[in-house]
């Protein structure tokens, strides 16, 4: 007899869930902010966000993450501390993935291989879904 076993945590954030290459930032004046040549990464699953910087050494951080139809948010950024607990961090400590001090953006484009998002101050970051 063969038995199934399953796990209750199902992607739950749609075209949204995965892994995710930052191609472009602009700010609301156009000019550009990053490329893809600036290694950022977007991961998100559940409701959990991680961002990766591999340019000019290797920058890791997680985020919770709250998804509405047109918008996402992110909040409590944390690292690591060790001995199995997170410490939290300013919002601040986001701004080199593109994340706005406000945490929110709104969606623009979603799909299952783009994703483009604009921040209240009118920055436009487009990524590309690896």
């Amino acid at each position: 007899m063969l038995t199934m076993a399953s796990c209750d945590k199902w992607d739950c954030n749609g075209d949204l869930d995965g892994m995710w290459q930052l191609m472009e930032w602009r700010d609301k004046d156009n000019n550009v902010k990053a490329t893809k040549e600036d290694m950022i990464f977007y991961s998100f699953q559940l409701q959990m966000a991680s961002f990766r910087k591999q340019s000019g050494g290797e920058f890791y951080i997680s985020s919770m993450l709250e998804v509405k139809p047109e918008q996402i948010r992110i909040y409590n950024p944390a690292t690591y501390r060790g001995d199995g607990h997170d410490e939290i961090k300013e919002m601040s400590i986001l701004s080199i993935y593109g994340v706005p001090e406000d945490g929110i953006f709104k969606i623009q484009v979603l799909t299952g291989s783009k994703m483009e998002l604009k921040t209240n101050a009118e920055d436009i970051l487009v990524f590309r879904k690896y």
